[in-house]
């Protein structure tokens, strides 16, 4: 497993530079759909972020998948890796971050993943502020 690396989620406050939003590709919206059908969930939609976490050339894939509450007008997140096309898409990892995510910056083997937090006079749909927890990379 290509993505068999060492990392660790912890909270940050590291400066660097952001990576572009896209849409995941096809291969990997397949496996999200499939994972989602077989758990019996209702998959919603993913947003994604390339990068070649450990600068070997090869590209891996940050994305997280939204699925809705039933009856409600909700979602929740997963934050997957998925091996690049050169990999095939064929390893996934679910790194267990569960909130969701405003922006993601590299600085190194590091990832700065920026969510969005609940202030006290927030309300529940809305909140306005931010954290960082950083996914260090290690091989």
């Amino acid at each position: 497993m290509r993505l068999a690396c060492l990392f660790a989620i912890i909270p940050g406050l590291l400066i660097a530079e952001p990576l572009t939003q896209t849409e995941p590709p096809e291969p990997i919206l397949s496996q999200i759909r499939a994972e989602a059908d077989s758990n019996g969930e209702l998959f919603d939609s993913a947003r994604a972020w390339e990068v070649d976490l450990e600068g070997d050339g090869t590209t891996e894939w940050l994305v997280q998948a939204a699925y809705p509450f039933r009856g409600g007008n909700a979602v929740y997140v997963r934050t997957y890796l998925f091996d690049g096309a050169d990999a095939g898409f064929g390893t996934s990892a679910n790194i267990g971050l569960d909130r969701s995510l405003k922006r993601v910056e590299r600085d190194g083997n590091v990832l700065n993943l920026v969510i969005y937090e609940l202030l006290d006079n927030d309300p529940r749909c809305c909140p306005s502020g931010e954290s960082t927890r950083t996914l260090t990379i290690g091989n």
